[in-house]
């Protein structure tokens, strides 16, 4: 029922054209059914109504990495965690980069920093067990398959990265 989330959304907007939370929303829906264009452009509408939309600069962010717009992306996380210095998806999302363009030690931080700020996620956990593995820290990456494994018992990456951890040592 996407198409009638939509519908909502634009009648929310044309009755009250600076409702952020409708224009993140629209962008939303539009960003689960790929139309990445439209999604980018109703976040900054929304951003632009609140300029203090923490989502909204993330999801941008997000909408702009996966059409190649990898430095604004950035720069929206970055805005994000002006804003809230301890934003733990904003935090993963810039280490999620860094580990793509193979800056191992930026990327460790910014997956450090999310685990001090939050807990029960078991993404960062596993991105340092990829990133110990790598360094041949087999203890460390251990110690970090674990904890995926304490938070979510039924983690199949967690459960074979492990395995093959303890397979290489």
């Amino acid at each position: 029922m996407p198409q009638e989330a939509i519908v909502c959304y634009q009648r929310a907007v044309q009755t009250r054209p600076n409702n952020a939370i409708a224009l993140g929303n629209l962008a939303s829906t539009y960003y689960e059914r790929g139309q990445l264009d439209l999604a980018i452009l109703h976040y900054k509408q929304a951003i632009a109504c609140d300029q203090r939309f923490l989502e909204a600069y993330n999801n941008l962010g997000n909408a702009l990495k996966d059409v190649g717009r990898v430095d604004e992306a950035i720069q929206c996380y970055n805005q994000c965690l002006t804003l809230q210095p301890n934003h733990p998806q904003a935090l993963t999302n810039l280490g999620n980069i860094y580990m793509e363009w193979n800056m191992v030690a930026a990327a460790a931080s910014y997956y450090k920093a999310t685990l001090s700020v939050t807990t029960g996620l078991s993404a960062p956990f596993n991105n340092l067990a990829v990133i110990y593995k790598q360094q041949g820290n087999y203890v460390e990456a251990i110690s970090c398959y674990n904890e995926v494994l304490r938070i979510d018992p039924l983690a199949a990456d967690g459960l074979v990265n492990r395995g093959n951890t303890y397979k290489e040592i």
